[in-house]
């Protein structure tokens, strides 16, 4: 590398790697390197997402993720104006399927009170002026504040950003480990480094594992398949139609977007997989990643923790396009299962779980090691979440 010299190296291009970066450049004025195995940022969950900016109705109050949430969404929503990426803005309602389900509807709306989001009860005849397909039993709650945007634009324009702000970016380069207490070798070299942040995603976990940090976290993927709604549909959506989640996981249901460019999305699904990076049949995944996978979720399977086997029939059956249909028919009137277009490339969620318990992890989890930072559990919400996020993570650096 012509400077193989940084204050900050940066691995991972994702929002949250290039979001750390541009406030590491912000507020120390330093030299910032980002490294990208992918030709170009956001190749993976942050490029690959449904684009929804949640307003921060699921998540419980003193979490990290009901903190950064809502101003994260604040701020993100007025990035988005600021910059000229067209958003939808028409709000999101979670309907009720069955009765089951009313008095975790009626807990999220407690939650998001605590949380200082805007939601109102609604009615079925008031559902019906907000999403007029949308069906509910007895109530629904109405998020205003959720949005949609391309999350591709997204990150195009924080990369530019970026860029226009110092930070330094080396694509195609693929970080291989530590090469000793300031420096890393990469697939270009070593470059050396007063701070590392791993923002490594799918391979966060390795990485902090080869600076003993985190080591009884291992990184579980789950592929997220999205469908597209015909546009002749009788079922027509203005914003986003949600389901009330289980809460006892981490998995939101499979739910219609409505994307800018007018496009509604069908998704996802939340299938376990054996490799990192298997977006499509068995290619991506390797024996060795397959054995640990398969002995993680045997485990997971075992211990039943999270509601993990429910989780797991559920998403079974969205395996086939009967499956996928029968999990959204019940949350709008007039959807067919003709409806169901092939829809955009997969993404694939970095699940964090505990091995010592056998739990997927809901909140955000960020360790610190030896001149290192590490962002372990960086899932939904963390692109709404991104820019506090960043400032959060850099409050946590001291740096060497």
């Amino acid at each position: 590398m012509a400077n193989d010299s940084y204050d900050f190296l940066i691995v991972g291009a994702g929002v949250i790697g290039v979001a750390v970066a541009r406030e590491l450049r912000r507020k120390h004025g330093a030299g910032v390197l980002v490294l990208e195995k992918e030709s170009t940022a956001g190749e993976h969950a942050s490029g690959r997402n449904s684009g929804v900016l949640h307003a921060g109705v699921y998540y419980k109050a003193g979490t990290l993720k009901a903190k950064l949430c809502v101003e994260g969404n604040r701020r993100l929503r007025a990035y988005c104006r600021e910059k000229a990426i067209p958003l939808n803005d028409h709000g999101k309602v979670i309907v009720a399927r069955i009765a089951a389900e009313l008095p975790a509807l009626r807990e999220l709306h407690a939650r998001a009170q605590a949380n200082g989001v805007r939601v109102s009860l609604l009615d079925e005849q008031a559902l019906r002026e907000v999403e007029p397909c949308a069906k509910t039993l007895d109530q629904a709650l109405y998020v205003r504040d959720t949005a949609v945007v391309n999350p591709q634009r997204v990150m195009e324009a924080m990369v530019a950003d970026a860029l226009r702000e110092g930070v330094r970016f080396r694509f195609g380069c693929a970080w291989q480990g530590p090469a000793g207490e300031d420096a890393g070798q990469t697939s270009e070299g070593p470059v050396r480094y007063r701070h590392l942040v791993n923002c490594g995603g799918l391979y966060a976990d390795r990485i902090a594992h080869a600076y003993g940090v985190g080591l009884q976290y291992r990184i579980l993927p789950f592929r997220g398949q999205f469908y597209r709604l015909r546009p002749t549909s009788k079922l027509q959506v203005r914003g986003n139609i949600y389901p009330v989640p289980d809460l006892c996981n981490p998995f939101l249901g499979v739910h219609f977007t409505r994307r800018p460019e007018g496009e509604v999305t069908i998704g996802p699904s939340a299938l376990p997989l054996l490799g990192r990076e298997q977006y499509r049949g068995m290619t991506g995944a390797t024996i060795k990643d397959s054995l640990t996978m398969l002995a993680y979720l045997m485990r997971l399977f075992g211990r039943n923790r999270d509601h993990f086997r429910s989780i797991a029939w559920t998403e079974m059956r969205k395996l086939t396009r009967t499956g996928f249909f029968r999990e959204a028919e019940a949350l709008g009137v007039g959807f067919e299962k003709a409806d169901l277009l092939p829809g955009k490339e997969p993404g694939i969620r970095a699940q964090l779980i505990d091995t010592s318990t056998a739990e997927l992890l809901s909140d955000f989890v960020i360790e610190a090691g030896p001149r290192s930072t590490h962002v372990l559990n960086a899932v939904s919400p963390a692109f709404t979440c991104s820019l506090p996020f960043a400032e959060h993570v850099v409050g946590m650096i001291q740096p060497d």
